[in-house]
């Protein structure tokens, strides 16, 4: 064990306690036989209520090839979900962008929903104008290290402020890490890996499809069931960062099931590397929703409200898996290289990701979350926020539809580009 990770673990212990963790409990999860063999961990989540935030879900859960790796991305995610849901009202401003006397993204560049959207009876969101009041909250704008101020709305996970709401936070770019520089990397793979799928999606684009080379396929056999189908694309568009999407398909106890995942990270083998073990994560995260939901069966795409509901839906409506065949059907082109490894450390990495994005003329901002508590563990949480790129929905019916990045990079990446009205009307397979 490396001397990082057994100083990351014994810091780690202070996050689980039944009366004062930030967790009550950290349990090993099944895996069957004809389960991929990955190691997994699941929580039991602390009372968040009782110390003046507001309830933390605390679904949260890791894997990895070994049980150190699994543990340290358990407890990783439980503080990314955990630090957010405490704000400090008296932190905020609550403005119009018109009166706000700070500098602040403008309502425009925030990729939100589009205006067709807002017509829809009984839509719960308002149109973020100049003139809409929002409460605001001070971020760090990292391309020019100054302050800067975003609707905070967008930013804690959950929001219970009364305001006329614009939309809802996601966990997209929320990261924690024991290393500061490893959080904010993690954030911003995760803005670019969610952009990219959200307009692969949308568009119905087929990239280049990545070869199962020889070093490739042997890793699969080695961890995962030989009878699994799977097909791995190049989802990197304007911003040239290695994005991977991958597509599982298989056989389980519980029937036939398609596995989706998508990573970005500084090379194609890290980030296929990522994408293979999230496909691998779901068949038994697949097992638990089939049992929670066993009565739920969606007649209409709009019966899809949550993430966990997307995650099965075409478990459920095998009937549609039409809907992948233009990706199975692709033949491979793209040959990565599987033993690549990045050549900067953090620091550097997130000063070279930066440029990428001033390129491509995206705002980088950053939010730091991390609670005390968090921080005696040894663990930093942030939330990294680029209000141009597309954000992924959970509920079929908000999706993130209105950013102009998602009708503009895939025609200038020389692939067909769709209207608002010929967008991919099917739900996303994303968990």
């Amino acid at each position: 064990m490396k001397s990082s990770e057994l100083y990351a673990l014994k810091k780690a212990k202070q996050l689980i306690s039944t009366q004062i963790g930030i967790l009550n409990y950290i349990s090993k999860l099944p895996v069957l036989h004809g389960d991929p063999q990955l190691i997994a961990y699941g929580i039991y989540p602390c009372d968040s209520t009782r110390l003046g935030a507001l309830r933390f879900s605390g679904r949260s859960s890791g894997c990895g090839y070994n049980w150190r790796d699994a543990i340290l991305s358990t407890l990783g995610e439980v503080v990314e979900r955990y630090c957010p849901t405490f704000y400090n009202r008296s932190a905020f401003i609550k403005s119009s962008y018109n009166q706000l006397d700070k500098p602040a993204v403008h309502p425009n560049d925030v990729a939100l929903f589009h205006p067709r959207q807002y017509e829809k009876f009984n839509f719960p969101f308002v149109p973020f104008s100049e003139d809409q009041e929002v409460h605001w909250a001070p971020c760090l704008d990292l391309k020019t290290g100054k302050e800067r101020w975003f609707p905070a709305s967008l930013i804690y996970l959950p929001w219970a402020e009364e305001e006329e709401l614009i939309g809802l936070s996601t966990s997209t770019g929320l990261a924690a890490h024991t290393n500061f520089y490893k959080a904010v990397l993690n954030g911003l793979y995760e803005l670019v890996e969610r952009d990219a799928f959200v307009m692969t999606w949308m568009h119905n684009i087929v990239p280049a499809k990545i070869l199962i080379a020889a070093e490739i396929e042997s890793f699969l056999r080695r961890f995962y069931p030989p009878h699994y189908e799977y097909h791995f694309f190049d989802i990197t568009y304007d911003i040239k960062l290695p994005t991977v999407l991958g597509m599982c398909f298989g056989k389980a106890e519980y029937g036939d099931f398609v596995a989706v995942g998508s990573a970005c990270r500084s090379t194609f083998a890290e980030a296929l590397d990522k994408v293979i073990k999230e496909m691998g994560q779901a068949v038994s995260y697949f097992r638990y929703l089939l049992g929670v939901k066993r009565d739920w069966y969606p007649n209409r795409f709009e019966h899809v409200h949550n993430f966990e509901e997307h995650s099965i839906f075409y478990l459920k409506r095998t009937d549609l898996w039409h809907v992948f065949d233009v990706w199975r059907d692709a033949l491979p082109t793209k040959v990565i290289d599987f033993e690549e490894k990045r050549v900067n450390d953090e620091r550097d990495e997130v000063k070279r990701i930066l440029r990428l994005f001033v390129d491509c003329q995206c705002d980088i901002l950053l939010k730091n979350l991390t609670t005390s508590d968090a921080l005696e563990a040894g663990y930093h949480s942030v939330k990294v926020i680029s209000p141009q790129l597309v954000q992924l929905g959970g509920d079929y019916n908000y999706y993130f539809l209105g950013g102009e990045r998602l009708y503009d990079v895939p025609g200038k990446c020389g692939y067909q580009a769709k209207s608002f009205d010929r967008l991919n009307p099917y739900p996303h397979p994303f968990p």
